[in-house]
């Protein structure tokens, strides 16, 4: 059987029971990164957080020296995949990340393809996401959103993706890396100067940090801390009218505004250099699967038939 165990985005204290207990029981641990997953392991024994578990439940958990780490990541997993025995799965196989819930911004997905189509029994356990904590955080209250996990590294992508989702005038989160944050922060200023902006780093560790405003008023704080380093998550409102966080907090958040956007069936309120056409999504350089989404939102088409006419067009190439 495979299990899918969320791992602490920071906190070693976050992990769950039902994750202690697939991990010390595991006869082979699949890893992003094997010595992130040692670790991980070494620091949960030190801190004695296995000995939670009642000892009928430990009498048959393996130690570290006779399990299995295996590595497993987006560059080696179709490799891994092509090569594996459907018998592999007969033993307790976990997979983890090196931190938060996998399958999200992480590898996963692809393990979960091969048990589905093989029909191996597999389960999913619920855990620590920055995705999650970092909604939370923001003070946002909204009933959806729209993920987005890490940005293109190119500019002008990222410019186009940051465009087309300030149509939908719901709130939007992405991943981003320090390198790249400011140059992030100045491309929402230009596009989306009056978003509010809950900006997260190292959330659950020592030194984690909220910051609220503008993408203007983030930028200049993070100036004047200099202390732009670790994992970073951006939420994002759009907001026509943002005077300050404790207006923007003491408001209904753009309701009327969303609800004007909504009678725009062809949403093209926007100003001309933000149209973003079909032609320009199917020219991103982004996966199919993110391609057929943001046809979806675009064209308000059910994403199966977007994500066709993404195939068929990369076909065309």
């Amino acid at each position: 059987m495979l299990s899918l165990v969320p791992t602490p985005i920071g906190n070693l204290y976050d992990i769950t029971l039902r994750g202690l207990e697939r991990l010390f029981e595991a006869e082979v641990i699949l890893c992003e990164d094997t010595r992130i997953g040692k670790k991980l392991y070494t620091l949960l024994q030190e801190r004695g957080l296995f000995k939670i578990l009642t000892q009928a439940q430990t009498s048959n958990a393996q130690t570290t020296q006779n399990k299995r780490f295996l590595s497993f990541h987006s560059h080696n997993q179709q490799e891994f995949l092509a090569t594996l025995s459907q018998d592999f799965f007969m033993q307790k196989v976990v997979y983890i990340s090196d931190a938060g819930m996998p399958c999200v911004s992480d590898p996963g997905a692809e393990l979960v393809n091969y048990c589905i189509r093989h029909n191996i029994e597999y389960d999913i356990l619920p855990g620590a996401s920055a995705l999650n904590v970092a909604f939370a955080s923001s003070g946002i209250e909204s009933n959806n959103f729209y993920f987005g996990g890490f940005l293109p590294h190119k500019k002008n992508e990222r410019k186009k993706i940051l465009s087309f989702y300030a149509r939908l005038e719901i709130p939007c989160i992405w991943y981003e890396s320090p390198h790249r944050l400011l140059d992030t922060l100045q491309d929402i200023q230009e596009i989306l100067p009056n978003a509010y902006i809950c900006a997260c780093k190292e959330l659950s560790k020592l030194h984690q940090k909220r910051y609220f405003g503008n993408a203007s008023e983030i930028i200049k704080n993070l100036q004047i801390s200099s202390k732009i380093y670790g994992e970073w998550v951006l939420c994002v409102q759009n907001s026509a009218h943002y005077e300050s966080v404790e207006t923007f907090l003491q408001s209904p958040q753009g309701l009327n505004e969303r609800a004007d956007s909504q009678k725009d069936a062809n949403l093209q309120y926007l100003c001309p250099q933000h149209s973003i056409s079909v032609e320009d999504i199917l020219a991103l350089e982004l996966s199919p699967k993110v391609k057929a989404k943001l046809l979806a939102k675009l064209t308000q088409k059910p994403i199966k038939l977007c994500y066709e006419k993404v195939l068929s067009h990369k076909g065309a190439r």
